[in-house]
């Protein structure tokens, strides 16, 4: 019973601390019931935690509510400085719960420490007294407010050697964190499951009607598997949808980056979510989480301009970071815009014949430039600052984006802005697809990086990348058979080359056969830099077959730098 009541309050407490963030933000922008959305929201957060037994964040929420109700009967009034310090009291309470231990003994003497008293004092300090509170000077209060049985409230809460000691060395994976990782609006440990049974189940009932129509059965058998495979698949995509979240739900964290940056850096910059409505699968928003953070950092960092600078361009003072997602067929399009200075590609230029990217005299165009910023530790950045400048970053959002089987890229122009676009698969758990054979390797090649397959006769050369007219134009290939088995002897023949697309451009892909169509559920790969070139992840079928997956954006990344190459 205990298990359930603290899983019920961990999914609890995540919603209430994502709605006090969207409360905090419209409480900036002059929302006449934040204030009253904010003193529900700690309210129900104190009684929570006195539910579960944690007694220190119930005293905090308390002490935290006392100040929301002067603000709310208008005896103190909110500045400058109020929605930080909330926002400090917000992220103080979800530390607090998630280092602390449910229904443990309790001897009534809890206090809080000097964190607590922190946070309290910067909301103190935000506010100023109101025209309630210089009335009530005539007179007393009637009463004071009640403190919950278990603690005693100091509205000036003295640190606590004792308790400083117990908070200073937290359980690594609370309580809270454990009951939160397998609770998502419903349990999660029992929506994976669910959605690895349908997944095995598309895949499993995919291998049964191929058999059963290789054998010739009668109609009525070849109607009913596909009535059963349809059904598979709607039962597949119910499931999916449960786990699906609004990008509005991760959104909010990103706002009050700008914020915080805007304050600090003295600029004028106004956040815009579009597409706010679009869902994603949860692990996959979870996975982007921090990737996304540092590309609206670095737009609001790095990206837009002070208003002096602004305005002697000829500019709005307040400068644009957008967030955008739309949905595609199969894929997941998010792009991180601003209107600010652009990326100087001389500057990368610069930059990258420094680092040794580049000779002094070797020919880049603006797209290769723009891609040595994904190199580790390439920084344009003259000082670090609190958010960016340490040359780490983009190289993680790449990493991120391709351990998704997504891609990511940059467009610029100068004294424009800027855009970086992330297309993520909608789902990591089933990939459609066709297979192909490369020498002793079998390949699922995923329809959606497809754009035709043309058969044609190779002359049997040994050249693992080469150049091949596909749809009446020469495209950079390369010879998977080749790459994988350098060794072999290379045989002359009918052979495929399948001509497939990313956000690098297009590549031709040359195997010896191509066969099959199937559905397969997908797990990543673990390699090394430099290790199976080409491969996404790995997919075991129904028959115990096991694919690797093909990488489409790597295989064009590695058509584009050879052909680089050639002409340098």
């Amino acid at each position: 019973m205990s298990e359930e009541i603290l899983e019920a309050f961990a999914a609890e407490t995540a919603e209430i601390l994502e709605a006090v963030e969207t409360a905090v933000a419209d409480l900036e922008t002059g929302s006449p019931d934040a204030v009253d959305r904010l003193f529900r929201q700690v309210h129900t957060l104190k009684g929570s935690a006195g539910i579960v037994g944690m007694e220190l964040a119930e005293l905090f929420a308390h002490a935290w509510e006392n100040r929301l109700g002067r603000i709310r009967s208008g005896e103190s009034l909110p500045g400058p400085e109020t929605a930080d310090a909330l926002l400090a009291c917000r992220d103080r309470f979800a530390a607090i719960v998630a280092g602390s231990k449910a229904f443990a003994a309790s001897n009534g003497t809890v206090e809080m420490g000097e964190a607590e008293a922190g946070a309290l004092a910067a909301l103190d300090a935000s506010l100023s007294e109101g025209a309630v509170a210089k009335r009530s000077e005539e007179f007393p209060p009637a009463a004071a407010v009640d403190a919950p049985s278990g603690g005693a409230f100091d509205e000036a809460p003295k640190p606590s050697r004792r308790a400083r000691a117990g908070q200073a060395a937290p359980q690594p994976r609370g309580d809270y964190e454990q009951a939160l990782e397998s609770f998502a609006r419903v349990p999660r440990r029992k929506l994976d499951r669910i959605l690895s049974l349908a997944s095995e189940l598309v895949v499993s009932l995919s291998v049964l009607g191929r058999e059963t129509r290789t054998e010739r059965e009668g109609a009525h058998v070849e109607d009913a598997l596909s009535v059963v495979e349809g059904l598979a698949a709607q039962l597949y995509r119910s499931v999916l949808e449960t786990r699906m979240v609004p990008v509005s739900d991760v959104a909010e964290r990103y706002r009050r980056a700008v914020s915080e940056i805007a304050r600090l850096s003295r600029k004028k910059i106004r956040f815009e979510l579009v597409g706010a409505e679009t869902e994603i699968d949860k692990p996959v928003a979870e996975r982007l989480s921090e990737p996304l953070l540092h590309l609206v950092r670095n737009a609001a960092d790095h990206g837009v301009e002070t208003p002096e600078e602004r305005r002697a361009a000829g500019k709005r003072e307040e400068a644009l970071v957008r967030l955008a997602a739309r949905r595609e067929p199969g894929y997941i399009e998010i792009r991180v815009e601003d209107d600010g200075r652009g990326i100087p590609l001389e500057r990368v230029r610069e930059r990258a014949v420094e680092a040794g990217y580049l000779g002094p005299n070797e020919a880049a165009g603006p797209e290769a430039l723009l891609e040595l910023l994904f190199e580790p530790g390439f920084s344009l950045s003259d000082k670090v600052t609190r958010w960016s400048g340490r040359g780490v970053g983009l190289d993680a959002v790449r990493g991120a984006a391709r351990a998704l089987r997504g891609e990511v890229r940059i467009e610029s122009a100068e004294g424009k802005g800027s855009v970086s676009t992330l297309r993520i698969p909608v789902s990591l758990s089933l990939v459609e697809g066709f297979i192909a054979k490369a020498g002793e390797y079998s390949l699922l090649v995923p329809f959606d990086t497809v754009i035709s397959c043309t058969r044609f006769e190779d002359s049997g050369t040994d050249r693992v990348f080469r150049r091949l007219e596909v749809g009446g134009r020469l495209l950079s290939s390369v010879d998977l058979t080749r790459l994988y088995e350098p060794g072999a002897v290379a045989a002359s023949g009918e052979r495929v080359v399948v001509a497939v697309k990313s956000a690098l451009g297009e590549a031709g892909v040359l195997v010896d056969e191509v066969g099959e169509t199937i559905t397969a559920t997908v797990r990543p790969v673990d390699r090394r830099e430099g290790e199976a070139p080409g491969i996404a992840g790995s997919a075991v079928l129904g028959d115990g077959r096991l694919l690797l997956v093909l990488d489409a954006e790597e295989v064009c990344r590695m058509a584009a730098e050879r052909r680089a190459a050639e002409q340098a």
